[in-house]
């Protein structure tokens, strides 16, 4: 893969929790990534893995200044944290400008605020969803409360917990785009979803593992059936035959509309033994809450 000079940006305190996680499992390790955190906790910034900590409770003009040199000439960005913290509502709009300048891709992994939390937070991520809408190329926004499937079987769950949670599937998920562009030549058309949606999954067989994966509990029930595009990507740890991955392949487009695109990646991973891992990337209908 050429160097696409990738940056993955974690927004507030949110943020930087999930880019130290994605530090520590090693993502991005092979493909010259940049982590960068940005927000206004100056504990929590300490405490950050990044490379580049930005602080923000500077004058806009430094701030302005501070992420743009960050950036750099990037060719590829990804954001990861919360919609209703303040560092997202001041450096979304900051971001997305100077990735047009540089012509650069942005991928957006994003929670929204609890139903029960502040007006201030919620304004925050009405206000900064609104600006990310349509001028990044793709965006998966979730709501925290999507997350409480993950812990189903626990009688009580905390929000920190909710938002582990969160930092392990967004982690997942950039790691997906990330593998998806290395074994694509780095084709960066492959990362224009618009407003989208994914899931993942593994299982004994290629059907089996994409049966998870549409199942994931942050697609909706009609995901699958609305989407304009999909994108399925099979890894397994020996060679997949060409059976197996059309029988996984037309369990989608089964469920797709006549006229949806539809694309296909299969790769191997000696790590997996015989499971085979699915992940499944598809634009959404926009629903506004």
């Amino acid at each position: 893969m050429e160097n696409l000079n990738i940056k993955i940006i974690g927004l507030g305190e949110g943020g930087a929790h999930a880019i130290s996680k994605m530090i520590a499992a090693g993502v991005g390790k092979n493909n010259g990534v940049e982590f960068i955190a940005i927000g206004n906790d100056e504990n929590v910034m300490l405490t950050s893995s990044a490379r580049k900590n930005i602080f923000l409770n500077r004058d806009i003009t430094t701030i302005y200044k501070n992420i743009t040199d960050a950036l750099g000439n990037t060719k590829l960005i990804f954001l990861v944290g919360g919609l209703g913290s303040n560092a997202a509502r001041a450096s979304v709009p900051i971001i997305i400008s100077r990735a047009k300048n540089c012509g650069a891709v942005i991928v957006a992994f994003v929670c929204k605020p609890f139903v029960l939390e502040n007006s201030l937070r919620k304004n925050n991520a009405e206000y900064t969803f609104t600006n990310m809408l349509g001028n990044v190329d793709t965006l998966f926004s979730v709501p925290v409360e999507k997350f409480f499937v993950f812990r189903i079987n626990q009688p009580q769950v905390s929000l920190t917990e909710l938002f582990d949670v969160a930092d392990d599937i967004f982690c997942n998920g950039v790691e997906i785009f990330l593998n998806m562009i290395a074994e694509s030549d780095s084709s960066l058309a492959l990362l224009k979803w618009g407003n989208a949606a994914f899931g993942y999954g593994e299982g004994e067989t290629a059907l089996t593992a994409i049966k998870v994966a549409a199942r994931f509990p942050t697609l909706e029930s009609n995901d699958i059936a609305d989407a304009e595009g999909i994108f399925v990507r099979l890894i397994g740890g020996r060679n997949l035959s060409s059976g197996a991955v059309e029988l996984a392949n037309n369990f989608i487009r089964e469920r797709l509309r006549a006229d949806a695109e539809f694309f296909s990646q299969v790769d191997t991973d000696k790590n997996l033994g015989d499971k085979i891992f699915a992940s499944i990337i598809l634009t959404r209908k926009l629903i506004r809450d």
